[in-house]
């Protein structure tokens, strides 16, 4: 029957037709098939281990939590959270609901935010339904790339666009904050290492005033 089901609808990552509806901008078919994998080796909302893998050079955690909502074809991800699921069967049986509201071709979740314990049955239940097994997991190998630049944290407008509950909202604001905060001391950092002779290089290494106007 789940055979039949995947026959008519089509896997929606390889699908030319699902791929122009569910695809973010500046997501390739081969990018989103290695988000899939990684989203299945770490699990659904670990987001940081995904950029720590290195395996998505150009990509931010937004980009990678929009381009999540599509692949499961659902907005909010809080039922989700740390599984390790079959992506492709979450966005079948949320293509096939009927009545729902949706944006950009995701469910929006229209009722009340659930509680800590509804919270944790929904993402049980969900364990049950869609978890794949460890040894698929243990199968999952990603690629590696190296970009220093990819943000690893929400921008404010990010966070505050709409496609987030008020809970995820305050957790990313909380996640901004820390990254903030790691800036901050840098900063001082930097500064208590400064004086009237110069400042310290990346190294370590003292560069004197007479250097620095050597270099201009």
């Amino acid at each position: 029957m789940e055979k039949q089901k995947r026959k008519k609808h089509g896997a929606h990552n390889e699908s030319k037709s699902l791929w122009n509806y569910t695809l973010s901008p500046g997501w390739s078919q081969e990018e989103v098939k290695i988000l899939k994998l990684a989203l299945q080796k770490f699990g659904i909302g670990k987001w940081r281990s995904i950029i720590q893998s290195e395996c998505l050079p150009d990509k931010s955690i937004g980009q990678i939590y929009i381009q999540t909502q599509r692949m499961l074809g659902q907005q909010s991800l809080g039922d989700f959270m740390g599984l390790q699921i079959d992506l492709e069967k979450v966005w079948i049986d949320n293509n096939q609901k009927k009545g729902v509201m949706r944006k950009n071709g995701c469910v929006i979740n229209t009722g009340d935010n659930p509680n800590k314990e509804e919270r944790k049955q929904r993402i049980e239940d969900n364990r049950q339904k869609y978890s794949i097994t460890q040894e698929e997991i243990n199968k999952i190998k990603l690629p590696r790339f190296k970009n220093d630049c990819v943000a690893k944290y929400f921008t404010i407008q990010e966070i505050e666009n709409d496609q987030f509950t008020t809970i995820e909202k305050l957790q990313h604001f909380v996640n901004l904050e820390v990254e903030i905060d790691k800036k901050l001391k840098k900063i001082l950092f930097m500064k208590s290492n400064t004086n009237g002779n110069g400042i310290l290089n990346g190294n370590g290494n003292h560069i004197t005033n007479n250097h620095l106007d050597e270099q201009k």
